[in-house]
């Protein structure tokens, strides 16, 4: 194990560039916090190249028996209270944080259902999204490119450790939609446009379901080549769902389709 005394180590500088987005993207490393993240991260089957624990967690660590959860290329950091401060952004940080090499997904083309998150912009909801895909059984689920960033810690935060349970896919230029499409998936959206009940629908077979925008929807590129466009009746007086709400009901009415 290391000991890192100064806020000015040049791997304590590396660590911390990791709260920007454009370092995430070109080092493909996040930086998860908290005992219980860390030792989800350590779980999984990501690698985790460093970890850094203040000097005043040592019972901390004991209890949750990281040690025993270290991968053979983990370095161990200790270092002051004040510099693992520095590096997390949670207002109240447990002391304890880990750098996470991103990995390349494979897309499973066989038979299940994708999320289809189409440029939604509020991390609790996409962490959400992500969640509840796991719990539900999800192939993976796709991001289109205007989606936020889903290794902000707000967003990793909400996903409780599934981000290490299921696949993520970025798909920028719709590639990977229109080959999911081609191997025969069905892209259903929703939509407040129409007046076709989601529950009318056949869910089984190869799916992906979209949901949109909190504001705007489902954006043009992807309405177009959608295979059907559905509403989730609502007999309340209300005009629309929370994008996350709307996507586990999508979702959990899948799994009961295949249950029956």
């Amino acid at each position: 194990m290391d000991v890192i005394t100064s806020k000015d180590n040049a791997l304590i500088k590396e660590i911390k560039k990791l709260n920007e987005k454009k370092f995430r993207v070109q080092s493909n490393r996040f930086l998860v916090e908290g005992f219980r993240f860390v030792s989800e991260a350590l779980d999984s089957n990501f690698e985790v190249p460093t970890v850094i624990i203040s000097d005043k967690c040592k019972d901390r660590w004991e209890n949750f028996n990281i040690s025993s959860k270290l991968k053979s290329n983990t370095k161990v950091i200790w270092a002051s209270d004040s510099i693992v401060r520095s590096i997390c952004s949670t207002e109240n940080p447990q002391g304890i944080a880990a750098v996470v090499e991103n990995k390349i997904v494979d897309v499973n083309h066989s038979e299940g259902f994708y999320v289809l998150a189409d440029k939604l912009q509020d991390p609790g909801n996409m962490g959400t999204i992500i969640r509840t895909a796991n719990a539900a059984g999800a192939l993976g689920v796709i991001i289109t490119k205007g989606t936020v960033d889903i290794y902000n810690e707000k967003t990793l935060r909400s996903t409780m450790g599934s981000i290490f349970k299921i696949p993520i896919i970025e798909d920028l230029d719709l590639s990977v939609l229109k080959s999911l499409k081609t191997s025969g998936f069905k892209l259903i959206v929703s939509s407040l446009e129409t007046n076709d009940n989601f529950y009318d629908l056949d869910m089984r077979g190869k799916v992906i379901i979209a949901v949109g925008n909190e504001g705007k929807g489902i954006s043009d590129e992807i309405y177009v080549l959608a295979d059907g466009k559905v509403k989730i009746p609502m007999p309340g007086d209300v005009e629309s769902l929370n994008v996350a709400v709307a996507a586990s009901v999508m979702m959990f009415e899948i799994v009961r389709q295949k249950n029956i």
